[in-house]
C-alpha cells in the first residue's frame, strides 16, 4: 500500500504477491469480483523473493509463506521488504506453528457442504531434519459416509521460533511493535534505517 502518514490510506494500491499459476488464477477471480480491487490491487506473479514495487510500502503482510523459506533465504526477504518499507511502515505475520521441528499427529481441518459433496483435509506433520518438517494434506470430498476422491499432497517447511524470528528481524533494523495480537508478528521500521 502507499501512503503519505504512517498509516495505510483507503485509496492506497495494493500489491498481492501469488508465484503459483492455479493460485493466481483463483486469487485474480476472486479479486475481479470486488469491484474496488480494479484500480487498487495488483498481482504480482513472482515469488516474495524476486517481486519488486517501485514505491515505499507502508506494510508488508507476510502470511503463510514464511515456513517456505529457509534460514539463508529468510535473510534475503527480511532485507528485501525492510528497505521497501516507509519510515513508521510495518512487516506483519502469524507466529509460525510448530515453533520447533516435532512431528504433528494426523487431524482432520473441517471444510463445508457443497450441494450433496462434504469437504475436508486430513493433515500431519513428520520430522524430516534439524529445522524442517514435511506437511501431509490429504484434500478428500465425501458423499454422506463414503469417501468419493482424496489427493495428497507432501510440501516441506522450516521451522522458526518467535525467538529465532526476532533475532532476524532486528538484525535488518526493524523493531517489534507493541500492542500487537496474540499469534502475531509485528515489526516496524524506525524513522531511521
Amino acid at each position: 500500500m502507499t501512503a503519505k502518514t504512517g498509516a495505510a490510506r483507503a485509496d492506497g494500491e495494493i500489491f498481492a504477491i501469488e508465484p503459483t499459476r492455479i493460485m493466481r488464477a483463483a486469487l485474480v477471480t476472486r479479486l475481479s469480483r470486488i469491484p474496488a480491487a480494479a484500480d487498487t490491487v495488483t498481482v504480482l506473479p513472482e515469488d516474495a523473493l524476486e517481486a519488486e514495487v517501485d514505491i515505499p510500502l507502508d506494510a508488508v503482510v507476510l502470511f503463510n509463506i514464511i515456513m517456505h523459506f529457509s534460514p539463508e533465504q529468510r535473510a534475503r526477504l527480511w532485507r528485501k521488504w525492510a528497505a521497501a518499507l516507509r519510515p513508521g511502515g510495518l512487516l506483519i505475520m502469524e507466529s509460525q506453528h510448530p515453533r520447533t521441528a516435532t512431528d504433528i499427529p494426523p487431524s482432520v481441518i473441517p471444510g463445508g457442504t457443497l450441494g450433496r459433496h462434504r469437504y475436508d483435509t486430513l493433515s500431519r506433520a513428520d520430522v524430516v531434519g534439524e529445522d524442517l518438517i514435511r506437511w501431509v494434506m490429504t484434500y478428500r470430498t465425501w458423499g454422506g459416509d463414503d469417501l468419493i476422491q482424496e489427493e495428497t499432497t507432501e510440501f516441506d517447511c522450516h521451522v522458526i521460533s518467535d525467538e529465532t524470528l526476532a533475532a532476524e528481524l532486528s538484525a535488518v533494523g526493524l523493531e517489534p511493535f507493541p500492542a500487537t495480537p496474540e499469534g502475531i508478528q509485528t515489526w516496524r521500521r524506525p524513522q531511521a534505517l
